[in-house]
């Protein structure tokens, strides 16, 4: 997702994360996630502006939960599962699986159905430690979706739920790392429009109500809303 963008749709819960929560994440995380910010925008940051704040404050929300909360977006994601519909059209049976961004398994459950051996990549060592608990035979690996530490060729599906967009370095390695002949399935990615327009086939279904949850999740979140669409498209060379 794109800085502005980040800024604009920062759920109520940004409120609850202050300026000084940068220092709190992972150096590497935070490297890799200060590249996302305008650089007049961090020279107002480094001078103290407290509207550079906010907008910082907002546009990291999600970096925060998943490396200082990640307990919370696994509570989300148990209460979004992924639509029946969509999970039903993915294929089934491939020998190399892969979950980009896989956060606590919502979607790598599923790939273990339907692969030999799954590759989860997931940068958020708390996700990666819930992962790992709750699905033992998945490879769970640190890594980031604009640099998958995967060689080429090495899936033969390749897949993601809710934590992709269009970012021509992320659609690279996506490309990058598919088997010919493979398949990469993104689930309600980011700018669903941009992949259907460049030639991705889009199954939308019709939208589902969240599982029963505490109300904090609404507070903190906004509305849950359980990934509904997929796009796919084919590896050919």
């Amino acid at each position: 997702m794109d800085y502005e963008r980040a800024v604009a749709s920062a759920p109520p819960g940004w409120r609850q994360f202050g300026v000084e929560d940068l220092n709190r994440l992972p150096k590497a995380v935070r490297r890799h996630e200060l590249k996302s910010v305008p650089r007049p925008e961090r020279t107002l940051l480094d001078a103290g502006d407290p509207a550079a704040a906010e907008r910082v404050r907002r546009a990291f929300f999600w970096t925060f939960v998943y490396h200082l909360q990640p307990e919370r977006w696994d509570a989300l994601a148990q209460v979004e599962p992924i639509h029946p519909d969509v999970v039903a059209a993915l294929p089934e049976f491939f020998r190399r699986g892969l979950d980009i961004g896989a956060g606590s398994g919502r979607l790598t459950q599923h790939l273990v159905r339907r692969c030999e051996h799954v590759v989860a990549v997931e940068p958020s060592a708390g996700l990666r430690a819930i992962l790992e608990g709750r699905l033992p035979a998945v490879e769970v690996v640190a890594g980031w979706a604009d640099a998958l530490p995967l060689g080429d060729r090495s899936s033969d599906l390749t897949a993601a739920c809710g934590a992709l967009g269009p970012e021509p370095a992320v659609v690279r390695e996506l490309e990058r790392v598919t088997a010919v002949g493979g398949l990469i399935a993104l689930i309600s990615p980011e700018c669903p429009e941009w992949f259907e327009a460049h030639g991705w086939s889009r199954l939308t279904a019709a939208t589902i109500a969240p599982l029963d949850h505490e109300a904090w999740i609404d507070d903190f979140f906004g509305a849950p809303d359980p990934p509904h669409e997929l796009l796919t498209r084919r590896v050919m060379r």
